[in-house]
């Protein structure tokens, strides 16, 4: 248990003096806060690094080889499925809410200064969600997974089974979200009914369905760039359905529309319970 409790120690220490750090200094200049924020991913990396020493297969256990032979069907599903989930989930959301859909995104067209938005804005907004920028985001991404899916949830599986280890997981990626969420606003913003307490919880509803759903694509391929690929895909496409947001998000989102919503989470959660059925066949790292 000597290196699992290192592992948090710097995993959630560190990752939390960058995240309060940022918080402090956002009125100064908003970047500071997103590039500490940013900067916050890569604690679970450093902190198996320690545990470790090193991150080569041979001291971890981490698949680091691409491992595309076989698997370019799961690195496609990792690079779209995000989208497709949170396409699903923000129409559940407005198929429940329907006066909470704005088509014609007034309240982004009024950001901008502009009387409605150019539909080939959009076009090529959501182009890059699902070609340039999951491959940006992944290099920040692959700081958390590293940490997540490469170490902690197979330290977890051992100690607890695999469906334990998953769920154990999964609250715990949530629990380490929480001083953003509890202090700044993080994912649900303010006035929800709650606040901030149930965008707490929800959040680790959210990364426990989004982590099996990852999980399994570093089970499938045994390359830890797999779940990379998908969490940084999911990062690019998170904030889309706000534009469609009649109020501009003055309620909050704990229910919706963004994929950590509590309503448009259901998609991905039952897909996410899904695979919860399916043996763990990962592939060796030798």
């Amino acid at each position: 248990m000597k290196p699992l409790k290192l592992y948090f120690l710097i995993s959630f220490g560190l990752a939390w003096v960058l995240m309060a750090a940022g918080m402090a200094l956002a009125q100064v200049n908003p970047l500071f806060y997103q590039g500490l924020v940013a900067l916050a991913m890569f604690a679970p990396m450093l902190a198996v690094l320690a545990c470790c020493r090193g991150l080569g297969t041979a001291k971890t256990g981490i698949g680091w080889k691409p491992r595309f032979r076989g698997n370019l069907g799961r690195y496609a599903l990792a690079l779209l499925g995000p989208a497709v989930l949170t396409l699903a989930g923000a129409a559940l959301y407005f198929l429940l809410y329907p006066g909470q859909l704005d088509p014609g995104m007034s309240v982004l067209a009024a950001q901008m200064g502009l009387e409605t938005v150019p539909p080939v804005m959009m076009v090529g907004q959501v182009v890059l969600c699902v070609t340039l920028y999951p491959f940006i985001n992944m290099i920040f991404a692959l700081g958390e997974e590293v940490g997540w899916r490469g170490y902690l949830t197979p330290q977890l599986q051992a100690r607890l089974g695999r469906r334990g280890g998953l769920l154990a997981s999964g609250v715990i990626w949530g629990v380490w979200h929480w001083p953003l969420i509890l202090l700044a606003g993080y994912e649900y913003g303010v006035g929800y009914p709650g606040a901030p307490f149930t965008g707490a919880l929800a959040m680790c509803l959210f990364t426990t369905a989004i982590g099996i759903l990852l999980s399994w694509l570093y089970e499938k391929t045994g390359s830890i760039w797999a779940p990379a690929l998908g969490h940084g895909a999911l990062n690019a496409i998170a904030a889309l359905p706000l534009y469609y947001l009649a109020d501009g998000g003055a309620s909050g989102y704990l229910l919706g529309p963004t994929l950590a919503g509590v309503i448009s989470v259901l998609p991905a959660l039952a897909v996410a319970l899904g695979t919860l059925r399916t043996p763990n066949t990962q592939k060796t790292n030798a």
